[in-house]
């Protein structure tokens, strides 16, 4: 079981080095830049970095090589691979938006840390929780879809 998160300046500390900064690396490696560990999501879409062990299979059709089907009229293949690009497209997006709020929460993180725990608290029990989300800066908002509202 994990550790409970100390709401001190080491404990926070610990937060983002230890959470936030690895599962962040982790979701930009599935997303867009993970050559050692084998196709990344832009490399399906045709759009990222492929390997060389990967690049003829890879650069003639993306997001799926399927062979012929792809020119087979009466497979529907046309029709199946841009479904497959649709879906393709729409997890790709999923990442780019998990991607940028942990990064925000990462950098902002920081920036809050420095900025709030150096300010004389030396816990977070003593700062002001309006004072500490402005500090998050956009980071509420990538908390939300397009579709939601607040």
């Amino acid at each position: 079981m994990a550790e409970p998160l100390k709401m001190d300046k080491a404990g926070l500390q610990g937060f983002v080095d230890n959470q936030i900064a690895p599962f962040e690396k982790g979701l930009k490696h599935v997303a867009d830049d993970d050559d050692e560990f084998g196709v990344t999501m832009d490399s399906l879409l045709g759009t990222g970095h492929v390997n060389s062990a990967d690049r003829d299979i890879y650069q003639f059709q993306a997001p799926l090589p399927i062979g012929h089907l792809r020119s087979d009229k009466g497979s529907g293949g046309t029709i199946l691979i841009g479904k497959i690009t649709d879906s393709a497209q729409s997890i790709s997006d999923v990442f780019v938006k998990q991607v940028k709020l942990f990064g925000d929460l990462h950098t902002n993180l920081n920036n809050t840390i420095t900025k709030l725990m150096n300010g004389q608290h030396d816990s977070l029990e003593k700062i002001d929780g309006k004072i500490f989300l402005d500090g998050l800066g956009t980071v509420p908002g990538d908390f939300q879809g397009p579709n939601s509202s607040s």
